[in-house]
Protein backbone atom coordinates (compact mmCIF):
# COMPACT_ATOMS: atom_id res chain seq x y z
CA UNK A 1 0.00 0.00 0.00
CA UNK A 2 0.98 3.34 -1.06
CA UNK A 3 1.70 6.55 1.31
CA UNK A 4 -0.23 9.55 0.59
CA UNK A 5 2.81 12.35 0.75
CA UNK A 6 1.92 16.04 2.03
CA UNK A 7 0.28 17.60 -0.75
CA UNK A 8 -2.14 14.45 -1.51
CA UNK A 9 -3.22 14.88 2.42
CA UNK A 10 -3.66 18.63 2.06
CA UNK A 11 -6.16 17.64 -0.70
CA UNK A 12 -7.97 15.41 0.76
CA UNK A 13 -8.09 17.52 4.05
CA UNK A 14 -9.36 20.75 1.69
CA UNK A 15 -12.09 18.15 -0.39
CA UNK A 16 -13.42 16.94 2.90
CA UNK A 17 -14.32 20.87 3.84
CA UNK A 18 -16.88 20.76 0.82
CA UNK A 19 -19.03 18.30 2.84
CA UNK A 20 -20.26 20.54 5.26
CA UNK A 21 -22.18 22.56 2.37
CA UNK A 22 -23.22 19.60 0.01
CA UNK A 23 -26.60 19.27 1.23
CA UNK A 24 -27.47 23.16 0.36
CA UNK A 25 -25.21 22.47 -2.93
CA UNK A 26 -27.06 19.46 -3.86
CA UNK A 27 -30.74 22.05 -3.42
CA UNK A 28 -29.58 24.57 -5.14
CA UNK A 29 -28.49 22.52 -8.47
CA UNK A 30 -32.15 20.70 -8.03
CA UNK A 31 -34.11 24.18 -8.00
CA UNK A 32 -31.72 25.15 -10.77
CA UNK A 33 -32.87 22.10 -12.99
CA UNK A 34 -36.45 22.27 -11.90
CA UNK A 35 -36.93 26.04 -12.65
CA UNK A 36 -38.53 26.95 -15.92
CA UNK A 37 -36.31 28.53 -18.13
CA UNK A 38 -38.52 29.22 -21.17
CA UNK A 39 -38.48 25.67 -22.55
CA UNK A 40 -42.03 25.00 -20.98
CA UNK A 41 -43.32 28.26 -22.06
CA UNK A 42 -42.86 28.38 -25.36
CA UNK A 43 -44.47 25.64 -26.10
CA UNK A 44 -43.99 23.29 -29.56
CA UNK A 45 -45.16 23.65 -33.12
CA UNK A 46 -46.91 20.13 -33.18
CA UNK A 47 -48.94 20.28 -30.44
CA UNK A 48 -47.47 17.49 -29.15
CA UNK A 49 -48.56 16.45 -25.32
CA UNK A 50 -45.84 17.68 -22.85
CA UNK A 51 -44.49 15.62 -20.09
CA UNK A 52 -43.62 18.13 -17.06
CA UNK A 53 -42.95 15.65 -14.51
CA UNK A 54 -40.96 13.22 -17.44
CA UNK A 55 -38.66 15.94 -18.45
CA UNK A 56 -37.75 17.32 -14.88
CA UNK A 57 -37.20 13.58 -13.82
CA UNK A 58 -34.83 13.44 -16.90
CA UNK A 59 -32.83 16.44 -16.23
CA UNK A 60 -32.58 15.25 -12.35
CA UNK A 61 -30.85 11.85 -13.60
CA UNK A 62 -28.41 13.00 -16.60
CA UNK A 63 -27.43 16.34 -15.02
CA UNK A 64 -23.53 16.09 -14.26
CA UNK A 65 -22.64 18.22 -12.03
CA UNK A 66 -25.66 17.02 -9.67
CA UNK A 67 -24.67 13.20 -9.59
CA UNK A 68 -21.01 14.48 -8.71
CA UNK A 69 -22.58 15.82 -5.50
CA UNK A 70 -24.83 13.32 -4.60
CA UNK A 71 -21.58 10.90 -5.33
CA UNK A 72 -19.01 12.93 -3.23
CA UNK A 73 -22.02 13.10 0.00
CA UNK A 74 -22.23 9.27 -0.39
CA UNK A 75 -18.73 8.49 -0.70
CA UNK A 76 -18.24 10.86 2.82
CA UNK A 77 -21.00 9.17 4.42
CA UNK A 78 -19.38 6.00 3.28
CA UNK A 79 -16.45 6.72 5.17
CA UNK A 80 -17.80 8.59 8.24
CA UNK A 81 -19.22 4.95 8.44
CA UNK A 82 -15.59 3.60 8.85
CA UNK A 83 -14.39 5.87 11.37
CA UNK A 84 -14.22 4.93 15.36
CA UNK A 85 -16.24 7.24 17.71
CA UNK A 86 -12.87 9.36 18.48
CA UNK A 87 -12.05 10.01 14.70
CA UNK A 88 -15.75 10.95 13.95
CA UNK A 89 -15.74 13.64 16.71
CA UNK A 90 -12.43 14.66 15.06
CA UNK A 91 -14.18 14.89 11.82
CA UNK A 92 -16.54 16.89 13.16
CA UNK A 93 -14.32 19.12 14.95
CA UNK A 94 -11.81 19.77 12.12
CA UNK A 95 -14.80 19.43 8.50
CA UNK A 96 -18.29 19.90 10.70
CA UNK A 97 -19.56 23.24 12.11
CA UNK A 98 -16.26 24.13 14.34
CA UNK A 99 -14.03 24.03 11.27
CA UNK A 100 -10.89 24.15 14.04
CA UNK A 101 -7.41 23.56 13.22
CA UNK A 102 -5.18 20.57 14.18
CA UNK A 103 -3.84 22.70 17.41
CA UNK A 104 -7.00 23.57 18.47
CA UNK A 105 -8.67 20.19 18.08
CA UNK A 106 -5.69 18.57 20.21
CA UNK A 107 -6.21 21.00 23.02
CA UNK A 108 -9.80 20.56 22.93
CA UNK A 109 -9.33 16.49 23.29
CA UNK A 110 -6.65 16.99 25.31
CA UNK A 111 -4.05 14.86 23.32
CA UNK A 112 -0.52 15.98 21.96
CA UNK A 113 -0.41 17.91 18.31
CA UNK A 114 1.58 15.38 17.01
CA UNK A 115 -0.88 12.50 17.93
CA UNK A 116 -3.99 14.72 16.48
CA UNK A 117 -1.92 14.36 13.50
CA UNK A 118 -1.31 10.67 13.79
CA UNK A 119 -4.98 10.51 13.42
CA UNK A 120 -5.45 13.20 11.01
CA UNK A 121 -3.10 10.91 8.53
CA UNK A 122 -5.36 7.90 9.67
CA UNK A 123 -8.43 9.45 8.81
CA UNK A 124 -7.56 10.79 5.52
CA UNK A 125 -6.05 7.39 4.48
CA UNK A 126 -9.18 5.74 5.25
CA UNK A 127 -11.09 8.23 2.87
CA UNK A 128 -8.53 8.01 0.40
CA UNK A 129 -8.96 4.29 0.27
CA UNK A 130 -13.17 4.87 0.54
CA UNK A 131 -12.72 6.89 -2.57
CA UNK A 132 -10.37 4.16 -4.36
CA UNK A 133 -6.83 6.82 -4.56
CA UNK A 134 -5.40 3.80 -2.29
Amino acid sequence: MKALNNRELYNLDQELFKFKGIERAIWIRRAELMSSNGEEIVGSRGGGISKPTESTVIKLSTDVPLRNLELFKETVETFMKELTAEQRDIFELRWGQACLDWEEIAEKMHISTATVYRKRNNILETYARTKGIL
